[in-house]
């Protein structure tokens, strides 16, 4: 099941892709313009990984 799922997220990237020539600076544009009109939640990934960080040093602060 697993499998399919990817292979449609491939199929839907890569026609994406296709229709803007492949140029990635398009791609960006096109998929940032996407997100931001429907109303998407956008998750920045760097702030998960530095509040990641901040809870890992805090636990191992009060495991000293």
């Amino acid at each position: 099941m697993a499998d399919e799922i990817i292979e449609e997220l491939w199929k839907i990237k890569d026609s994406i892709a296709c229709e803007y020539g492949y140029n990635l600076d398009l791609l960006v544009a096109y998929l940032r313009t996407k997100a931001h009109s429907a109303n998407q939640k956008i998750i920045q990934l760097h702030c998960l990984n530095e509040s990641a960080e901040k809870n890992i040093t805090k636990a191992n602060d009060e495991k000293k």
